[in-house]
């Protein structure tokens, strides 16, 4: 008698030590399930991206009429027209987060530090050509001609946003954590163009002078989606989140004047998330082959 129950007393400290390591499991995912939700981000990120090459090659009449049939103003679509094709233009910069995002996951050879180190060369050899531009009349005819209709008017006589981009994807991969330098980013192209378009589109609502409410509002979703899909292994997905999209959509919102918000969205926001996972204690995966 005292056999079996010694017996029964074993089998229930083994059921009891499975139960605990059910719910705290100590081996983690497979690769495979652990990128799940990377590649459905990467499959939208190049499905935005052949989006937008198409709506840039279509005809401005059907352009016209896609815009109206979806209850945008006759007013407001020769903006949305010349947005379109400025921002399609900076949505080539998904190239930078995508091949940092799989890159990290499927290769041995890029890492945090080769990501830098590419990064840094392709800025400083902007910054060198930006420096011909604004110096050689020549470089600045051909600039103007080559891509200045997609450029902003206090653009063509200072450095663009392009180069901004690059400075602050460049900082972002130098001192975050590979998913949170990717969320920042991604926050800058994805976001700061949803806060452009619906703004201009729909935006009724005026805040902080030229901005509108509904645009700030579809910065903040955006931004929150996107969130959501790069941290969703996080022990506090939510609150990671909701005050990286928050921070970057208040940056969107206030960002004065004199700085070019393609640097400020991803520094600010990222340095948020930075902060908020190490106050609260937050894990935030690093799923690397390297």
């Amino acid at each position: 008698m005292s056999n079996i129950l010694e017996n029964n007393n074993n089998n229930n400290n083994v059921e009891g030590t499975t139960n605990i390591n059910e719910e705290h499991p100590t081996t983690p995912p497979s690769l495979f399930e652990l990128s799940y939700n990377w590649k459905m981000l990467g499959l939208f990120m190049l499905s935005l991206m052949v989006l937008l090459s198409a709506l840039n090659s279509t005809t401005r009449k059907k352009l016209v009429a896609i815009l109206r049939g979806l209850g945008i103003g006759v007013r407001r679509v020769p903006r949305v027209i010349k947005e379109l094709k400025r921002k399609g233009f900076h949505f080539s910069g998904l190239i930078i987060p995508i091949i940092y995002l799989f890159g990290l996951n499927y290769t041995t050879f890029i890492t945090q530090k080769f990501a830098f180190n590419l990064m840094g060369s392709i800025t400083l050899g902007y910054f060198i050509w930006e420096c011909l531009r604004l110096n050689i009349p020549a470089v600045k005819e051909f600039c103007l001609k080559a891509y200045g209709g997609m450029m902003r008017e206090k653009e063509r006589d200072s450095f663009n946003g392009v180069l901004f981009y690059l400075l602050g994807s460049t900082l972002c991969i130098y001192f975050f954590r590979p998913l949170i330098a990717i969320a920042s980013i991604l926050f800058l192209i994805i976001g700061d163009f949803c806060a452009a378009l619906i703004g201009i589109s729909y935006g009724k609502t005026r805040i902080f002078g030229k901005k509108s409410l509904e645009g700030t509002l579809a910065m903040f979703f955006v931004c929150l989606l996107i969130s959501l899909a790069l941290f969703w292994q996080s022990n506090l997905c939510e609150q990671l989140a909701f005050w990286g999209a928050l921070s970057a959509a208040l940056v969107e919102l206030l960002n004065p004047s004199f700085i070019d918000d393609n640097l400020t969205i991803p520094i600010v926001s990222g340095l948020m998330i930075e902060l908020i996972s190490i106050r609260l204690h937050a894990q935030i995966p690093d799923h690397t082959l390297s």
